[in-house]
């Protein structure tokens, strides 16, 4: 096992299977079902809307695209 710094925080960590820290990536699959639990139930929400309603920034649900943990349709 390396070490590396989380993409998040910057903690050095040991890696593993993820570029995040414990905490960082539990932040992270947290707003991940919140985004794909408001998508569920708005499918044809906008990513901006998306931002608006879950209070999630912007910058960190197009990480989460970028990602490929959700994709929104064109």
């Amino acid at each position: 096992m390396t070490l590396m710094n989380c993409k998040e925080c910057g903690k050095l960590v040991l890696r593993s299977q993820t570029d995040y820290c414990a905490e960082c990536q539990s932040l992270r699959d947290h707003r991940f079902f919140q985004v794909r639990n408001y998508l569920r139930a708005h499918p044809s929400s906008t990513v901006w809307e998306v931002a608006q309603k879950t209070g999630i920034p912007l910058g960190k649900i197009l990480e989460l695209n970028k990602e490929q943990y959700i994709t929104f349709r064109s």
